[in-house]
């Protein structure tokens, strides 16, 4: 199930490339002023690169929510998605196979955008780098889940597609993802806390700029991890509910 959805996306790489791209083109020109807000912050080694590379990255990483969302209607225009149910694959394997291929694009989307702002930004972690590694890959598992938790809950694709970028983008600029939440209002700096993003921009930071290691990093990566978890509840619940569902029908 992973491979022919792997498969799939590999047809039309379009737009996950795009999604890839065009964060590498604008955090040149986010790097000043997050530099001047850095310097303000204490950090007079600072580039501006080491907000901007990773704050792109996350909202991009938010966006992408969207590809995963047309991974799972993509069946139901296609015709088979009921085909794919009374098949031999299980509802676990379907869900496993297309949030499986979703995390590994996350993962490859945001590798890439940190690697090129390494080599084009001057993006230098004064960090661990198997932190920053386990940061991403804890966010973007989180993010999985997240968009095959609304895939699974949202009855048409517009009222999925809807809340994956709305959601998306309070997360990602509320959590801090363009500029610190040091320059927010105080009020908005509480409400910042509910995002996932907050954390792991506040991981990255203080990889980036504070020689934090995996330990340094644990209490936002599971906050993190918290937010993956509650996806995967509701996702089990769903599952659930449409198991019953269906033997409910096959039963009449």
């Amino acid at each position: 199930m992973a491979r022919l959805n792997l498969l799939l996306q590999a047809k039309e790489p379009s737009v996950p490339v795009l999604m890839t791209i065009i964060p590498i083109v604008l955090t040149p020109f986010m790097i000043p002023g997050n530099r001047n807000t850095l310097l303000a912050e204490g950090y007079a080694h600072a580039t501006g690169a080491e907000q901007a590379v990773p704050g792109f990255a996350i909202l991009f990483s938010f966006f992408s929510v969207q590809l995963i969302v047309q991974m799972f209607f993509n069946e139901h225009r296609w015709g088979t998605w009921n085909r794919l149910r009374i098949s031999s694959a299980t509802i676990v394997d379907i869900i496993l196979g297309k949030a499986g291929v979703a995390f590994l694009m996350q993962l490859a989307q945001m590798a890439v955008v940190l690697a090129a702002g390494s080599m084009i930004c001057g993006y230098h972690p004064n960090g661990s780098l198997p932190a920053l590694i386990v940061v991403a890959i804890t966010f973007s598992a989180s993010l999985a889940l997240f968009g095959t938790c609304i895939s699974l809950w949202c009855r048409s694709e517009h009222t999925a597609l809807s809340i994956a970028m709305l959601s998306g983008i309070l997360m990602a600029c509320i959590g801090g993802s363009l500029t610190s939440v040091d320059t927010f209002p105080y009020w908005a700096r509480g409400l910042a806390r509910i995002s996932p993003a907050y954390w792991v921009v506040n991981a990255i930071k203080t990889i980036g700029l504070d020689h934090g290691d995996v330990r340094d990093v644990l209490p936002d990566v599971m906050i993190v991890c918290g937010f993956g978890v509650l996806c995967l509840l509701l996702i089990v619940l769903r599952a659930l509910l449409s198991r019953h569902e269906s033997t409910g029908v096959s039963q009449d």
